[in-house]
């Protein structure tokens, strides 16, 4: 007995605007595709399926599970809700169940009052009974008809969105493979009568007891041993059930002990890395401090009286400057009549005149001729050397206007060639101190990264070591502890069994009636079924253990078949408490540690896909399996491989996926698209291929998603 959903549409649900009519996907046995971009529908359809089953959305915004009845205006077609007239709003799921044809409908109604939206619910299941579809009625009949679509115990493996993956089974506790492995292997059924049996293995020994006592009551002795050996079951029962808790509880700590006993390992490593980090991020400080202190010195590098930048470029500008007062000074003592026409400004000699006198080897104060390295040229050297002088008496002339203004620039004159090397310079250590930041950082990058990969998380939120050590004591104390705690029950366990078959010799060898054996012979029959069945439990799960081991490795060699790096091989260990423990071993059979997210996702779905193959009887998964899943961490070899195997592990799939979408192709698809879309054409993958696509671009308030159907 399975399910196949024959159809899902939708009306004025979310983006899904229009009519049912106009939304309405068509799905077969097999895999059924819808591709579509982001804001397309996927996580749309998706919630229209969880409103049916669970009556809760995804809620995007707050990024939590919402109940839908809290959500109807986010819910509601943006477009139809802004037209401001009554509307309806709902989602259908038509599906075929142990060959009975059903259609479950959640519509709310949208009507207008006051200016403000009204709505109200309704819930129409119908069934199809001799081509008629006949409306069912009573709530609880509604509810039972909406689980044969997929059964409470089995939505988590068949419901998967997003991060859920990594949830589908829980491999941090012991609990979360034993329980899938029950879920969907076939044994449920099996357990639940293991446990009455057990019931009525207690019930048939108080029977017993009570008919033994009623038939001995003139006996005090039979009953005083009648009455000791009801104490005794009951305290193995008692005891029987601590033992069970202990088991959990060493199981536990084991478990805690083995995480522990990895980081203990490398704690000197952890404290290590710490100190390194620290220091790191010291000295990255003390040299970003350097950085901003020099970058905060530009302003008084721009105004600097030995080398101001704001002169850069500007020595032509003084030479073509000290020209022109030269032409200028020339032609007044023309005018004036002036023997001698050198004219010097206020002030003189300044720094370009001694320059130029030097070059000339005449002295332009006297006239008189100054050879290199004489007398007279040294002296003029010496003046050019002086320390400079900031008087500058004010003349109100002309001449004297032009020469303050040439000996105030002729004091830079010597200091212009030096600002293209200042800055040079300055860059340099401003270059230098980006590189020693650079350094630094990278080396306490990798010093954190090795911090990590000695055991340590995020700085800051890490627990001490110290800390560690302690938990892994108290750890190694709570085995110790719970072992002997077992040891000392089970030996308690022994001693009253001892008593009891003493207690029944007794009773024989005093009298016993034989009204009374056909009692006793029931309650030794219930006794023999009770350990028969857990027996036979017991072995059908080792069974399935040891094969689903083998179908395990199988599967996740399968999906990662293409890949260049291997995600290792699963293991699978039975622990004393009855539950399963799964670790991932390398090469060298140690544990692997640092595996991808997609490698991750892959192991957890390799481990349904393997149960699900590993189950009594129909090795398939027999209601539809949906997913909502990102598929872009596990890459175009994983999404080739998923196709080519889930048909032959879910009977039917219905995959949302945007990996195959290419906005810019006319046919909306990429080339792993048309792959795919090829081989499901040739009959190579069952099923059928959708894709959404947006009519009219609009913003998410008026989105409008249609599908085309490429194969149905």
């Amino acid at each position: 007995m399975g399910t196949i959903i024959k159809s899902v549409g939708f009306q004025n649900f979310y983006n899904y605007y229009g009519s049912f009519d106009e939304n309405t996907y068509h799905f077969k046995e097999g895999i059924n595709i819808i591709n579509a971009d982001n804001n397309m529908g996927k996580s749309k359809f998706y919630n229209g399926i969880l409103w049916i089953l669970r009556n809760k959305v995804y809620d995007s915004d707050a990024r939590r599970m919402e109940n839908a009845d809290s959500s109807y205006l986010k819910m509601a077609s943006g477009k139809a809700m802004n037209k401001g007239q009554n509307f309806d709003m709902g989602v259908n799921i038509t599906f075929i169940n142990d060959e009975e044809k059903y259609s479950v409908s959640k519509k709310v109604q949208f009507r207008k009052n006051a200016g403000s939206w009204v709505t109200n619910e309704l819930l129409e299941v119908m069934q199809t009974v001799d081509n008629r579809d006949i409306p069912v009625l009573d709530m609880n009949d509604k509810e039972k008809i909406i689980q044969k679509i997929i059964p409470a115990e089995l939505m988590n493996y068949a419901l998967l969105q997003g991060e859920t993956m990594e949830q589908i089974v829980d491999l941090s506790s012991r609990n979360g493979l034993s329980s899938t492995i029950e879920a969907l292997a076939g044994i449920n059924n099996l357990i639940e009568i293991c446990d009455l049996s057990k019931d009525l293995s207690q019930r048939t020994k108080k029977l017993f007891n009570d008919k033994e006592r009623e038939i001995n009551s003139t006996s005090k002795r039979i009953t005083g041993l009648i009455q000791e050996r009801e104490t005794l079951e009951g305290k193995i029962v008692t005891t029987e059930t601590q033992i069970e808790i202990y088991k959990t509880e060493l199981s536990k700590a084991k478990e805690k002990k083995e995480i522990l006993e990895a980081n203990l390992m490398k704690t000197k490593d952890r404290e290590r890395y710490r100190g390194m980090i620290k220091n790191f991020e010291n000295e990255i400080k003390r040299l970003k401090e350097q950085k901003n202190e020099k970058e905060k010195n530009i302003t008084s590098m721009l105004f600097s009286e030995s080398c101001p930048w704001m002169l850069m470029g500007m020595r032509e500008q003084i030479s073509i400057f000290d020209k022109k007062r030269q032409e200028l000074t020339t032609d007044i003592a023309t005018q004036k009549a002036v023997s001698s026409p050198i004219v010097l400004p206020e002030g003189s000699p300044d720094v370009p005149s001694l320059q130029r006198m030097l070059r000339t080897e005449i002295c332009e104060v006297c006239g008189r001729s100054a050879p290199k390295d004489g007398e007279h040229w040294k002296h003029i050297k010496m003046v050019l050397e002086r320390p400079a002088n900031n008087s500058n008496p004010n003349r109100n002339n002309f001449n004297q206007f032009y020469s303050s203004i040439q000996t105030s620039v002729g004091a830079f004159f010597l200091s212009i060639p030096k600002i293209d090397e200042s800055l040079l310079n300055y860059r340099e250590k401003i270059d230098e101190l980006d590189n020693l930041i650079s350094e630094k950082e990278e080396e306490r990058e990798n010093a954190r990264n090795e911090f990590l990969n000695a055991g340590g998380s995020e700085i800051g939120s890490d627990n001490t070591d110290k800390q560690t050590i302690a938990d892994y004591t108290l750890a190694e104390k709570t085995i110790n502890k719970k072992e002997d705690e077992i040891k000392k029950a089970e030996d308690a366990i022994k001693a009253w069994d001892i008593r009891l078959s003493q207690i029944e010799t007794e009773i024989e060898e005093i009298g016993s009636s034989k009204e009374i054996g056909k009692f006793r012979n029931f309650k030794e029959t219930m006794a023999s079924v009770e350990y028969i069945l857990n027996n036979t439990k017991d072995r059908i799960f080792d069974e399935i253990l040891k094969s689903l081991e083998i179908n395990a490795n199988t599967k996740y060699q399968e999906l990662t078949y293409g890949n260049l790096s291997t995600g290792g091989r699963l293991n699978f260990n039975k622990q004393a408490d009855g539950t399963v423990q799964v670790s991932i071993k390398n090469i060298n059979d140690g544990e692997l540690t640092g595996l991808g997210t997609g490698f991750q996702r892959m192991k957890q779905l390799s481990i349904i896909m393997a149960i699900i193959s590993s189950k009594i009887g129909n090795k398939r998964f027999d209601f539809p399996f949906i997913s909502d899943a990102p598929f872009s961490e596990f890459g175009d070899n994983f999404i080739n491989n998923f196709f080519d195997i889930a048909p032959k592990v879910f009977t039917q799939s219905i995959i949302l996926i945007k990996e195959l979408y290419d906005s810019k192709s006319d046919v909306y698809l990429n080339d792993l698209g048309l792959k795919v879309l090829k081989k499901m054409e040739n009959g190579e993958i069952p099923g059928t291929f959708y894709v959404n696509v947006i009519e009219e671009k609009a913003d998410t308030t008026n989105l409008v998603t249609k599908n085309k159907p490429y194969v149905n």
